[in-house]
């Protein structure tokens, strides 16, 4: 399996603090079954910047102690970027970390409950670009569960969502699992991965998750979901998923259908 969001990356951001944590969360990790972890420290300003650079560097360190603990475990250099207004200039600049650091994906980030402005504009911008957008834990971001249609429309500007396995196993509770199945049955999530912060209660562990969402699309497309898709995203290619359903029209009152015709 691969695990495309963790802050593995020791004493960066909120996650991981030490090089010994770190050393046991890919122990547990590897216990799950995961082969593969993206490091994603959150590149926000204000807040932990985590430039390209840096997160190489921690990468590197990362992976030759993991060596010499022999514990066989792939690392890749990623971020959890923050929404910013020259997200696509900071990419290309080689500030803003991108996923296996090739240039084009960007696991984007959004305010767990501030809305964001022009967020559909950002996508376009940033599709035009030639960057894949992968939006992290849509299911927990406030501005989409208040309106599912806000997240639907940039799914059809060419956006993907990671969903996250706490989320699918009731960890934020029912409302934001109940709200998981139903983005994960709209085929609008495409990879599950972790946003495993230690080894604790956000642990880097991917198979339960997997089992519930089988539950809820079938158990080959949630394999998928860990496997050949996220691989699509490292390698920077557009995955083959199925086509989200199409969003349902909006049903006008009785009320409102009168005034419009007047």
């Amino acid at each position: 399996m691969i695990d495309l969001h963790t802050h593995i990356l020791p004493g960066v951001d909120d996650g991981v603090t030490t090089m010994e944590e770190a050393v046991a969360f890919a122990r547990v990790a590897a216990a799950d079954g995961i082969r593969t972890i993206v490091a994603t420290p959150h590149y926000r300003d204000g807040f932990y910047m985590n430039p390209r650079d840096e997160v190489l560097a921690g990468v590197a360190a990362l992976r030759a102690t993991l060596a010499g603990e022999g514990i066989a475990v792939e690392i890749l250099p990623g971020a959890e970027v923050h929404v910013c207004a020259d997200l696509v200039e900071r990419v290309r600049a080689g500030h803003a970390p991108t996923l296996a650091d090739n240039g084009r994906t960007v696991l984007f980030e959004l305010s767990m409950s501030q809305y964001p402005f022009e967020l559909a504009n950002l996508v376009y911008r940033m599709r035009l670009a030639g960057l894949q957008v992968l939006f992290a834990h849509p299911e927990r971001i406030r501005y989409f569960q208040d309106d599912v249609r806000r997240y639907e429309e940039v799914v059809r500007l060419g956006a993907f969502g990671q969903l996250t396995s706490g989320s699918a196993l009731g960890l934020f509770g029912s409302e934001i699992e109940e709200f998981s199945e139903e983005l994960a049955r709209k085929g609008l999530v495409h990879v599950i991965a972790s946003d495993a912060h230690n080894t604790r209660g956000r642990s880097p562990v991917l198979s339960r998750a997997v089992e519930r969402v089988g539950t809820w699309v079938g158990a080959g497309l949630a394999g998928r979901m860990v496997d050949d898709i996220p691989r699509a995203f490292l390698d920077g290619r557009d995955p083959d998923v199925p086509a989200p359903e199409e969003p349902r029209p909006r049903h006008r009152s009785l009320f409102s259908r009168w005034l419009s015709r007047g």
